[in-house]
């Protein structure tokens, strides 16, 4: 039986083909109950696996299509909201194999890998409950010339190349496209306020100056640190943006709980270079906030662009970890320990959209998905990253509502099979609460119920929600809901 929430998610689906759309729902619910699975694992027999195949190789299928009907679901989920976080991000989606290439893909940041790259513009709630992509592009770089010299990356020479391209024509320019996007958006719900985040990467002329000018969504960038203020005239010493906050009275100060990130060595990145690790731990900071009037070196714009800024950095950092900086550039006011400790928790939502390129790559290993070209990759990444989704969705959603009835994510079949698997009794009359189906799934995947545990993560829930499936097929077969 198709799971209810495929029908809704892909209602707007169209392919001007009743044969696609229905096997795009059947080969959704497929992949979505066996996420790690590959996809002839996924499917109930060869037939259906040739018809997956099949799927994604038909002209019809492309990455744009078959994540629009996903895109019009996350809008109608941002419409409902008093405040949606729209965070977008860029990912490298690494198939580079040992002994073989998928054709058409291009080189990774080091030029010794291959693959694609994939840009979302991703909704969230404001306690970081996933609403799901709004917009998203995925492309590959062109192949290298192996007979003409390649100038070094970082150097002079590359830099210059670089600040001679068009805007237009360079590949940040997806910065201000995904901006776009969001006064886009805003017709389509009007009531919401918008708040457009991104990191150091975004922090461009060209996108401050237009999020500057938009009436119809808020933002918040983080900047790269090179930024100076604007002089009058050439006389004047340059001053950075930060040093200028740094020299204003702090605000206040407050602790930030900074998370903990490994170098890349799961099996899906193992060919990656190397990143430093970073431990959890507490920082305490320092938060000084104000209007600041950037210089803007693009030739004939002379006036500099006003925002507001907020400057987070750590009071008395240690030896052992890099400090604390964050020098956030808003549209957001700033007047107020309030207002400025608002831009600072929105902020700190961003790292919501890293957990969900983790799904999307450990819980639905998308970089080990084996196709012989990439045109037929990326219809299967765009299906992914709604299966990406809801995994997200029902780790988060339980924490946002843990006391709401569990029918609200899971069938009877599903929460009540679990139930008497994991508590070796019958349900009961009335379902649990959602938190307390959550759980009782998560520990299928590993979770370790104890007195003051955090809440399951979305690793231990993914794996557990793959065996529930086959629990609730099993008790709809030949179980106590199975059909006389």
């Amino acid at each position: 039986m198709m799971e209810k929430w495929v029908d809704r998610e892909l209602e707007a689906a169209e392919f001007l083909d009743k044969r696609l759309e229905t096997r795009f729902k059947v080969l959704l619910d497929s992949l979505s109950q066996h996420s790690q699975a590959s996809i002839p694992a996924a499917c109930d027999a060869r037939s259906e696996m040739v018809a997956a195949y099949r799927f994604f190789d038909n002209e019809k299928v492309t990455f744009e299509s078959v994540l629009a009907p996903h895109i019009e679901s996350s809008c109608q989920r941002v419409s409902k909201q008093k405040v949606a976080l729209l965070i977008q991000d860029t990912t490298e989606l690494d198939v580079t194999r040992p002994h073989s290439t998928m054709q058409g893909t291009g080189p990774l940041h080091n030029g010794n890998r291959n693959g694609a790259l994939l840009h979302l513009l991703h909704a969230f709630t404001v306690d970081g409950t996933p609403l799901g992509t709004v917009y998203g592009q995925a492309w590959t770089r062109p192949v290298r010339d192996t007979k003409q010299p390649q100038v070094k990356r970082g150097s002079s020479e590359k830099r210059l190349q670089c600040a001679r391209k068009p805007f237009e024509e360079k590949e940040s320019v997806r910065w201000l496209h995904t901006a776009q996007q969001c006064s886009e958006l805003k017709v389509h719900c009007p009531k919401t306020q918008l708040v457009m985040l991104a990191d150091r990467e975004a922090d461009i002329s060209q996108v401050i100056e237009y999020c500057s000018a938009q009436p119809n969504f808020d933002w918040i960038l983080r900047s790269e640190g090179s930024r100076v203020l604007h002089k009058n005239n050439k006389t004047e010493v340059s001053t950075s943006t930060h040093e200028a906050l740094a020299k204003t009275k702090p605000l206040f100060t407050r602790t930030i709980d900074i998370r903990q990130r490994h170098s890349w060595g799961s099996e899906s990145v193992k060919h990656r270079p190397g990143k430093a690790d970073r431990r959890e731990r507490t920082a305490n900071v320092t938060v000084h906030a104000g209007q600041l009037l950037l210089n803007d070196p693009r030739p004939g714009k002379p006036d500099g662009i006003k925002v507001n800024a907020v400057l987070v950095r750590e009071s008395t950092p240690n030896k052992k970890d890099e400090p604390l900086e964050w020098l956030l550039l808003t549209s957001l006011p700033i007047k107020g320990r309030q207002a400025v400790e608002l831009i600072i928790e929105y902020y700190l939502m961003r790292w919501m959209v890293e957990i969900f390129f983790k799904v999307l790559k450990s819980g639905c290993r998308i970089e080990t998905r084996r196709f012989e070209h990439i045109d037929r990759f990326l219809p299967a990444l765009s299906l992914y990253l709604i299966v990406a989704w809801r995994s997200l969705y029902i780790c988060r959603i339980s924490r946002a509502a843990p006391n709401r009835p569990c029918t609200v994510l899971y069938t009877s079949a599903e929460w009540q099979s679990c139930w008497m698997i994991i508590k070796k009794k019958r349900p009961p009359s009335n379902p649990p609460k959602l938190m307390e189906m959550t759980k009782l799934i998560a520990q299928l995947g590993g979770y370790v119920v104890r007195s003051g545990a955090a809440p399951p993560g979305p690793q231990t829930v993914w794996i557990g929600i793959q065996r529930m499936h086959d629990f609730a097929n099993a008790w709809l077969t030949f179980g106590p809901g199975a059909a006389l």
